[in-house]
């Protein structure tokens, strides 16, 4: 049914149960899984200096920054997927979550998408927006959301 599993998670606690729910059907589907994370772009202009004021950001640190957030991310919910002995890799981009993710699923073709849904309220969720709803109406995959 499912070869090709995207796991998509940002270290939440929903995150780590659609990892756990990820392992038990790739367990029965005999599925290998990518665990996805997908880091927001830096945001250069957030840091504009002011005339007299130089703020000193460093690209490198910033992407080391990035990296070892992303590695954390991965290696937490690595962690659940670890004892089920799926076959998963890891792997992080940058962009704009949901679209990045919907993105990686279709131009490497996988079957389903998991991913965790933050629970944010009513209110929040409409006027922020939600990941999983935005990866959800895009995604030309199935989508399995965990709450």
């Amino acid at each position: 049914m499912f070869e090709k599993m995207l796991l998509a998670t940002d270290g939440s606690e929903t995150a780590l149960k659609a990892a756990q729910a990820a392992a038990e059907l790739a367990t029965k589907t005999q599925s290998a899984i990518t665990l996805l994370f997908v880091m927001e772009p830096f945001n250069e202009m957030a840091y504009i200096s002011l005339p007299g004021y130089e703020l000193g950001i460093d690209p490198e640190k910033v992407a080391r920054f990035q990296r070892e957030s992303a590695n954390a991310v991965l290696e937490r919910t690595a962690e659940v997927l670890r004892p089920s002995g799926v076959p998963f890799l890891m792997r992080y981009e940058i962009g704009p979550p949901a679209a990045t993710i919907v993105s990686v699923a279709e131009n490497e073709a996988f079957d389903l998408i998991v991913i965790g849904s933050r629970g944010r309220g009513p209110i929040a969720s409409f006027l922020l927006g939600s990941v999983c709803d935005r990866v959800m109406h895009r995604a030309h995959c199935p989508v399995l959301i965990i709450k």
